[in-house]
């Protein structure tokens, strides 16, 4: 057994049912003995940064208790009891000096004992953990549960809301961890490096599939294996290369999450099931100098739907729980990244204090927060050391490019043109740091990229093209590369991938299985991704472009790194063209020698006459001569 599936076997197995009765307790005192049935979080390390851990207590008759460690070298600090006896918090102090191992604590009162057993691990040193993620990344977003089933028999699991039907949009479909860890090798041919799965997390609800409703911060969904199958899972993919990046929640849970029926505390969440404010996401009133308040409130308040209670980050016992449980994660599953969902709706300040503690334990740690807007100002002022004075520095380093995105999106429906992207990537100056935007063309909560296109292949490989040739982190939703086109509706857009189901006729995991048209495109994304890969102005470079020509259809730029240069020209239109280059006369008043790094062909560019280029053709060549 490795040392990280351990960590969690022993975690689980004794911290979470560590109850044994000790002592002489009066017969009549038997039925208000403290009991502890939970323990968060499940062990720490030696070592950390954060070594001052607050314990969250759940059992019965926990009002009124105290607590000491067995093992004089571990202080308990403070322990804080609440109205509601289910619950209480102990404060511990782990030195660095200490031996890993198994540490017993005494839980008291009215002369009844029962003790709970924390375990306390070296922290792994291995190569490969914390990597982070950056511009040399290529992100590949996974819908676990639409992926591949690679495990049946855990598509139902008792004590879990059984929703399985895969002929259903919504419910539940099958895929798994196993089925990833399956197709690992197919992800790592085809280029991508860095994995961003929807929330793993349990979800033991109706329709929750998705993972954003979960009802467990500590457990991997057991349909998609649990615990030590996503240890396992990080463990594979870093065995060949690839990043792994944590969806993360801070803002809201599920309704059937323990916390609804039996809240720690009254102020645990925004409100109740039964009175909390309406759903109105007011995302720019944090930032609206004209806002009134109650709009403020509104966002920070709201529940984000009626199924997905909103948690109050106010609340302290709650925002040392959530920077806790991050970390912990973290540390047990060696992540990479993390991309926290809905990231403007909680309370920001704890956010901030939030994404502190985590880049202080693992400085070459990366955070993308999802801003879902489409002002590159607003955006931006989410971005650590923002260029746009904020009250507070929020820490954050990476946020994802939602105006990118339409901007693609509106060329790829006929809505807009080229001229839409240039516009966008014009206003880059209000960002802090360039090399941490997320870009993409669609994602899990958008329609596909190949949907808005009316299924035209050629408009998307030239979209494709600028993703991953701009500046930024490209991400690639599952199955763009096979031509996946979906639906208008969440459900529909996050379809199953062909061949990873039992009973699938074909396998697109396998080019024997692809159409023409699916190997068509994904030749083309194997191709750029590997050019990615090779070429450093590609990733590291700076850019270069000039104004679309032509109603907004032509485009071109330069990403220059060094000595190296690479061209991009792209002509968006729907007939064949000549792209106008004279702007580029000045550089090369007598031509250049390129090398067309998808065809490998080598020719004289002669930029005074312009470069001929099919209706939706994109061309990336490297100036081999520059003279």
């Amino acid at each position: 057994m490795n040392r990280a599936r351990g960590v969690l076997q022993l975690s689980f197995s004794v911290a979470l049912l560590s109850v044994l009765l000790v002592g002489s307790t009066p017969s009549n005192a038997v039925a208000q003995a403290p009991v502890v049935y939970k323990v968060e979080p499940p062990g720490w390390w030696i070592g950390m940064k954060w070594s001052e851990v607050q314990f969250m207590l759940t059992g019965d008759h926990l009002d009124g208790i105290k607590v000491r460690s067995v093992d004089e070298r571990l202080t308990v600090t403070a322990v804080h009891t609440v109205a509601n006896p289910h619950y209480a918090f102990v404060d511990v102090s782990i030195p660095d000096d200490l031996a890993a191992g198994e540490y017993a604590f005494v839980v008291s009162a009215d002369g009844a004992e029962t003790t709970f057993v924390i375990p306390i691990h070296s922290r792994d040193s291995g190569a490969g953990r914390h990597q982070g993620f950056g511009p040399e990344d290529v992100v590949y977003l996974i819908a676990p549960d639409r992926f591949a089933n690679g495990d049946p028999a855990n598509d139902r699991v008792a004590g879990i809301f059984d929703d399985f039907d895969p002929d259903k949009d919504s419910m539940r479909h099958g895929g798994d961890l196993k089925g990833i860890v399956d197709n690992l090798d197919y992800l790592r041919d085809l280029g991508v490096t860095a994995l961003w799965l929807m929330p793993v997390l349990e979800n033991n609800g109706r329709a929750s599939y998705h993972g954003y409703a979960l009802t467990d911060y500590y457990a991997v969904d057991s349909r998609y294996g649990g615990n030590d199958a996503y240890v396992g899972f990080v463990e594979a993919a870093h065995e060949r290369g690839l990043k792994v990046i944590f969806d993360h929640v801070s803002n809201h849970i599920g309704v059937n999450h323990p916390w609804i029926a039996d809240s720690p505390m009254s102020d645990w969440t925004n409100g109740t099931r039964d009175s909390h404010l309406s759903g109105k996401h007011y995302k720019l009133s944090p930032t609206d100098v004209h806002a009134d308040p109650l709009s403020v409130e509104q966002l920070r308040g709201f529940w984000f739907v009626r199924s997905m209670p909103d948690l109050n980050q106010r609340n302290p016992f709650l925002a040392t729980y959530l920077i806790q449980n991050t970390l912990w994660w973290i540390e047990t599953a060696g992540l990479d990244g993390i991309r926290e969902d809905t990231y403007p709706y909680p309370d920001q300040e704890f956010m901030a204090r939030w994404a502190e503690a985590i880049m202080q334990e693992y400085p070459n740690f990366n955070i993308v927060g999802e801003i879902w807007e489409y002002s590159p100002a607003y955006i931006s002022l989410f971005q650590r050391e923002s260029r746009i004075p904020r009250d507070f520095e929020t820490n954050l380093p990476a946020v994802m490019d939602f105006p990118l995105s339409r901007a693609l999106l509106e060329y790829l429906s006929g809505s807009g043109s080229l001229e839409g992207v240039y516009k966008v990537i014009a206003e880059d100056f209000v960002y802090s740091d360039l090399d941490n935007l997320l870009t993409f063309i669609d994602n899990h909560d958008i329609p596909r990229g190949l949907f808005r296109a009316d299924g035209d292949i050629d408009r998307l490989k030239v979209a494709l093209t600028i993703l991953l040739t701009t500046r930024g982190i490209p991400q690639l939703l599952y199955g763009t590369e096979v031509a996946m086109i979906g639906g208008e509706s969440h459900v529909q857009l996050r379809a199953d991938m062909p061949g990873g189901f039992p009973g699938d006729e074909r396998s697109v995991f396998a080019a024997s299985g692809r159409t023409d048209r699916e190997e068509e495109v994904f030749r083309y994304v194997q191709s750029l991704l590997r050019i990615r890969q090779e070429h450093a102005a590609l990733t590291r470079g700076e850019l270069v472009h000039y104004p679309p020509q032509y109603a907004g259809d032509e485009y071109k730029y330069l990403r220059i790194h060094g000595d190296e240069q690479i061209l991009v020209v792209v002509n968006g239109s729907r007939e064949d063209r000549t792209v106008d280059l004279s702007e580029l006369e000045r550089r090369w008043p007598d031509g250049v020698m390129v090398r067309d790094l998808v065809t490998g062909a080598d020719f004289r560019l002669d930029v005074v006459a312009g470069l001929r280029l099919r209706r939706q053709q994109a061309a990336v060549l490297q100036i081999v001569d520059p003279r």
